[in-house]
């Protein structure tokens, strides 16, 4: 509840500011964890916050985000294959991604950096229900990269789609993953993967 209290605030401020355009931001996303094992993009979870928008050129713009997100792991049971185990890893923070976009007619491409924080308390499960982490923690902060693409419908209702990857370990627990992106660089670590769809509505002309 606060995360909503706070946006609306935030973009009630920078509605006065010419120069900013602000928006708010609904959305889902995909996730799991580099290094838990586990493979794909099976957690399903939700996106809520805003955004502010400011023109540095034509073309060039920069954008500054706050949103709720909730992200983790998840692999389900396959009795019908054998497979009785299951995991579900569920995290949710507060992030601040810092964009530069490139505006092409209707399409925006964008790169940039993110600045998570850990709300909450994680927790893990298996198919004989929670685990206790009682060592390796996760992190408190998650830092990492971003790079999406954007359609404008019209001058408000915008869709994106996001792809982050952490860049310093979420948890320093050792990579059971057999030659994922960061297990060839990297022999330790948890890192955060996901893929993030949501409509944005920006305010103003």
């Amino acid at each position: 509840m606060r995360i909503f209290v706070f946006t609306l605030c935030f973009i009630s401020l920078t509605c006065t500011a010419q120069v900013f355009k602000p928006g708010l931001i609904a959305g889902i996303s995909g996730s799991q964890i580099e290094g838990d094992g586990y493979g794909g993009y099976d957690k399903i979870g939700f996106i809520a916050g805003g955004f502010v928008k400011s023109d540095l050129s034509e073309k060039l713009s920069t954008q500054f985000e706050i949103y709720f997100i909730t992200k983790g792991s998840f692999d389900a049971l396959h009795p019908d294959k054998g497979d009785f185990d299951s995991y579900k890893v569920n995290l949710s923070y507060i992030e601040i991604p810092v964009a530069l976009q490139y505006n092409q007619k209707q399409f925006t491409f964008e790169a940039g950096l993110y600045l998570g924080k850990l709300i909450g308390t994680p927790k893990i499960f298996d198919e004989t229900g929670e685990r206790f982490i009682v060592q390796y923690p996760f992190k408190s902060f998650d830092f990492g990269g971003l790079l999406g693409i954007s359609y404008h419908l019209n001058d408000h209702f915008i869709l994106n789609l996001r792809s982050k990857n952490s860049l310093i370990p979420i948890r320093d627990f050792p990579n059971l993953d057999q030659g994922g992106i960061f297990n060839n660089l990297l022999q330790n670590g948890w890192y955060n993967v996901d893929l993030n769809f949501s409509i944005r509505y920006e305010f103003g002309q």
